[in-house]
């Protein structure tokens, strides 16, 4: 409850008492003065929102006490009621507004007219109150808005930074490859480089892309069986090599206490995994990375511990370390421990708090455990998984990237007459869909618009459709749903760029069977495709 602090002088405390329970009420905090100095000395201590003078006091009067008061700029607003035993002759009031009194109160005193009084004066304090309380909080909301603005300003300046790195590597080894006058050792170097840096520019969009579901609390996670010690082996094998280019050596210790098949997202356990050991990497210029994995069950009060298993992996560099200060802006939104770090080491800040974040969703969490400056860092990462009993076949594929060319040869010759109808308003887009397709003996027609599609369809009787969706005019939704009208019931693929879950569901209710998700490989175009040509 809001208390408003009223201040009594007087110099008979009798009367102090008397006046006190007359005013006296549960937002209501007295403070009471026998002479002038003590009450000066309470008013520079405290907040009054009134103050009640007796007139007639030695040394100091009432009337003189409330010059003094007016006379100090921080108490001039305090309202002032005299008390006095004066009659009410026109001289006294006069006196009395002269001093700086809002108000006056005759002897012998009216409780009621009290009561209302000084009910007057507490809520307008509160009033007060309040609307200082609302002016703090808009300072508040203020600088943190600034705040936010600055920190938007350096995202995007670093993001621009981070996309352009790769992108300028992208169209100029492309140019090199254009030109033809590379010998063949060279324009597989240059093709290696676009494959590189195209994936360093994804790998980007989807850390922005899962920073935005986290922000907006909609990160999601797959429930899918898999095998942990495949995930621990894929993990060291990759970070194995980045090492060994940086001359330092990586140090695996794994303890697994029961089967290792759990239920859990283990694309997430992976991202997870690879960030913060691969900082412990990107961060030693020379020594030993030792990563200690340890799987037992859930001890303690967890109300998983019979079902789930804790995977605790710390991970000790000998790299840059962390002071006091930086370590406290570690696990900040964009924005790494300190600014040269970004210059000096690269990367966009967003690792280390969409992996926590991804963490906590899993039940677990990561956290700086120790970290000394020029000595390195010991971070903790702690993950909830669900035992499961086996791993099918499907739920053990691998990423799309490491299928075999067997597998996207198998899956071509599916293809072979299939009348396929290829709908992107991109020429490149169409493009790259010819030359993915042009080996499966598929025949391919296009359509750069939803209004040419459903002419094309009226015309031709085809066998699967590829549909983008993000189209102007009529949009993939759209194009697709005319074409079920018109009777179509094979198979349509919707090609997208968004790679929520909403977006995919969105995809199926306008009519399609599945979604592709950009960029579209050749092995998951030809896998996408060949599931339907039967």
């Amino acid at each position: 409850m809001m208390k408003t602090k009223i201040l009594v002088v007087d110099d008979y405390s009798e009367n102090i008492e008397a006046l006190s329970q007359l005013i006296s009420a549960d937002d209501v905090e007295i403070y009471s003065a026998l002479t002038a100095d003590h009450a000066l000395e309470l008013i520079t201590q405290h907040d009054f929102g009134l103050a009640l003078l007796d007139v007639q006091m030695p040394v100091i009067s009432g009337f003189d006490l409330a010059k003094i008061i007016r006379g100090v700029k921080k108490f001039r607003s305090l309202p002032i009621i005299f008390v006095t035993a004066h009659q009410q002759d026109r001289s006294v009031v006069f006196e009395g507004y002269k001093s700086g009194a809002v108000d006056l109160l005759f002897k012998p005193l009216e409780p009621n007219m009290v009561r209302a009084k000084v009910r007057i004066f507490v809520e307008l304090a509160q009033q007060r109150q309040l609307l200082q309380s609302h002016v703090r909080e808009l300072e508040r909301l203020r600088l943190e808005a600034e705040a936010a603005n600055i920190a938007k300003s350096q995202f995007l300046a670093n993001m621009s930074h981070e996309i352009r790195t790769p992108l300028a590597a992208v169209m100029g080894f492309a140019e090199l490859i254009a030109r033809g006058r590379s010998t063949k050792e060279e324009t597989e170097e240059c093709i290696e480089a676009v494959r590189r840096n195209g994936k360093l520019l994804l790998r980007l969009i989807d850390d922005i892309l899962d920073l935005s579901k986290i922000e907006a609390n909609r990160l999601e996670l797959e429930q899918t069986d898999f095998d942990l010690s495949e995930v621990i082996h894929d993990i060291q094998s990759t970070l194995s090599f980045r090492a060994q280019e940086r001359g330092i050596a990586l140090n695996f210790e794994i303890q697994y206490a029961n089967a290792t098949i759990y239920r859990s997202d283990p694309t997430r356990v992976k991202q997870v995994l690879l960030n913060i050991i691969g900082n412990g990497i990107k961060f030693t210029t020379a020594g030993v990375v030792q990563v200690d994995v340890v799987v037992a069950p859930e001890s303690g009060n967890s109300i998983h511990r019979e079902t789930h298993d804790q995977l605790t992996v710390h991970v000790r560099d000998q790299g840059v370390g962390l002071n006091p200060q930086q370590a406290e802006r570690l696990f900040q939104p964009f924005g790494q421990a300190d600014p040269s770090t970004r210059r000096h080491f690269g990367g966009s800040g967003l690792g280390l708090v969409i992996s926590r974040q991804i963490a906590r969703a899993m039940g677990g969490n990561i956290r700086l455990i120790e970290s000394h400056p020029g000595m390195g860092s010991t971070f903790e990462v702690q993950l909830s998984l669900e035992r499961a009993s086996s791993v099918t076949k499907t739920k053990r594929e691998h990423d799309m990237s490491h299928i075999e060319e067997h597998e996207q040869n198998e899956n071509s010759s599916k293809l072979m007459g299939k009348k396929i109808l290829a709908v992107d308003d991109s020429p490149d887009n169409l493009m790259l869909i010819s030359m993915f397709l042009r080996d499966s003996g598929a025949i391919v027609s296009f359509a750069d618009s939803g209004s040419k599609a459903i002419s094309e369809v009226k015309s031709t009787d085809f066998d699967i459709i590829l549909m983008d969706v993000q189209m102007p005019g009529m949009d993939g939704h759209q194009t697709t749903q005319e074409i079920r009208n018109l009777g179509f019931k094979k198979p349509i693929i919707a090609i997208t760029a968004h790679a929520i879950r909403s977006e995919h569901d969105k995809c199926r209710k306008s009519g399609c069977n599945s979604v592709l998700t950009k960029p579209i490989t050749r092995a998951n175009l030809l896998k996408g495709l060949s599931q339907y040509a039967n």
